[in-house]
This record gives C-alpha cells, sequence and structure tokens, in this order.
C-alpha cells in the first residue's frame, strides 16, 4: 500500500513497446490501444469503465490509490520519446513527430498519478537513435540545450502542462474512490478517448473538466450538449477560458482539447 511503480502498461500503450523498434502505440498510430490508456488515466486502479482484457500487459488492477502509478512515456532507460517516434513512423512528418510528442506527455500530464518526464523531453531529447546509452559516450547522453532554442515551442507547451497540472487538483486526485466517483470516461472510438471530471474534484474550482485527446491525423468534430469554456486548443492554452462553445467542439489532429464548467 505505500509503493509506487512505473506504468509500463501507459508507456507502451502510448509510443509502442520499448524493445520492439517498429510497434506503435495510441500517438503514432496504432489500433486497440484505448483501453490501456484508460487503465494509464485512472492511475491503475480498479475503474467500472476500463476493460481489463484488453489492457496490454495487465490484466487487473495494480495500486490502491492512483498516486501509486508513476505515468511515463520515457526516462533513460531505451529511446528518447522523440527518437521512438521517429524510428517507429519514419513515413511521418517532423510537423506530425512534434505533435505526437507534445500528445504523449500531455496524456502524462493530465492523468491521475504521479507523472514522470525524461530530462529534455520538453525539447524533444534524441540520443541520435541509440536504444541503450550506458556505456555511451556525453556527445550521445548530455543535454543539448541549443533545442531549446530549436524548439522551443514544444518547450512552452511542456511547460504549460505543468502550470495547468499545478493549478487544477482534479488531474492529481489522492484516492481511488475520488477518481471512481468523478472521472467518467465518454467517447472512446478509434484513436479519441474522452473524459470528463465532474463536481469539483478534489476541490478543483472548476466544476466539470472535458478532457479530448484525438490521435488521429485528421481534426474531428466533438458533439457535446452544453455550453463549455475552451482551456486547451491544441498548442494554445487559456485557463481563463475566455472562448465558449456549444453543440460541437473542433478537435485538431494529433492534440489534446480541455474545455471546462464553472
Amino acid at each position: 500500500p505505500q509503493i509506487a511503480a512505473f506504468n509500463d502498461d501507459l508507456r507502451d500503450g502510448l509510443k509502442g513497446s520499448v524493445f520492439e523498434d517498429e510497434h506503435l502505440g495510441f500517438v503514432n498510430g496504432a489500433k486497440n490501444t484505448e483501453e490501456s490508456i484508460k487503465f494509464g488515466i485512472v492511475g491503475a486502479i480498479q475503474h467500472p469503465q476500463v476493460n481489463y482484457d484488453s489492457v496490454n500487459y495487465s490484466e487487473k488492477p495494480w495500486t490502491l490509490e492512483p498516486w501509486q502509478s508513476i505515468n511515463y512515456v520515457s526516462c533513460h532507460d531505451n529511446h528518447t520519446l522523440f527518437d521512438k517516434l521517429k524510428i517507429s513512423r519514419p513515413d511521418a512528418s517532423s510537423m506530425e513527430l512534434i505533435a505526437m510528442d507534445k500528445l504523449a506527455n500531455a496524456f502524462v500530464l493530465t492523468s491521475q498519478g504521479t507523472p514522470f518526464l525524461h530530462a529534455g523531453s520538453e525539447m524533444l531529447r534524441t540520443k541520435n537513435g541509440e536504444h541503450n546509452t550506458y556505456n555511451l559516450p556525453d556527445s550521445i547522453n548530455q543535454l543539448d540545450w541549443n533545442r531549446k532554442n530549436d524548439y522551443h515551442d514544444v518547450f512552452e507547451y511542456y511547460k504549460n502542462l505543468i502550470r495547468l497540472r499545478k493549478a487544477h487538483p482534479a488531474f492529481s486526485m489522492t484516492n481511488a474512490e475520488d477518481v471512481r466517483q468523478h472521472l467518467k470516461f465518454q467517447q472512446d472510438t478509434t484513436g479519441i478517448v474522452s473524459y470528463i471530471i465532474n463536481d469539483y474534484a478534489n476541490e478543483d474550482h472548476w466544476k466539470n473538466i472535458l478532457v479530448i485527446y484525438n490521435a488521429n491525423n485528421k481534426k474531428i468534430n466533438y458533439k457535446i450538449d452544453e455550453t463549455w469554456q475552451v482551456a486547451v486548443n491544441g498548442s494554445t492554452f487559456d485557463l481563463k477560458g475566455l472562448r465558449y462553445c456549444t453543440n460541437m467542439l473542433e478537435v485538431p489532429a494529433l492534440s489534446m482539447y480541455i474545455a471546462f464548467q464553472k
């Protein structure tokens, strides 16, 4: 009950197996990975809307409380996130790879549990495609700070994700019962996972929060029944929610969309 563990179900569900270079996950084009993603979103707890038979590795919950799930998509072992995406999707454009990268860690920083970021992922860290670099020189393992300038928009996106999580405790509920009570999955068709966190969860000042992840290579129209304020639309963050939407949300390709109600 006092132990946390790294959530490999979410890691490989998001980007594909770390042991198979060409294996895909949710953000880079795999099919039928939605249940593994949902399992990560709830922090590996028991949740009535997760089909555990379809989770990639675990056949049942393995945490008692959501904080015990350390959510991540890359670490010092194996390829960096950006290298894995490039290797597994050689057909993808640079713009598409960057969008996949941002979407992967958008999951990490909006899921229940304990988020973990690999150093340098906020500037698309690369190890030149090397997989296991424990015995390789600094030229491979070092942080190239020029990339922070080259990919400053990615750095700002990560910065805003962290700001969002810190400002909204609904994304880090402390016990499993709260998650079951407040987090309800909505649509989960191919390439789309969405949920609502309702009723001021974990004393958040937003009453209801709608989160939509679109891993498709095209924008989607997402039907809504009420009026929502837009907080995150692609790479644009507006935590004051100055824009209101009714009837339909247009979710950009390969992106996360968040709206809220006060």
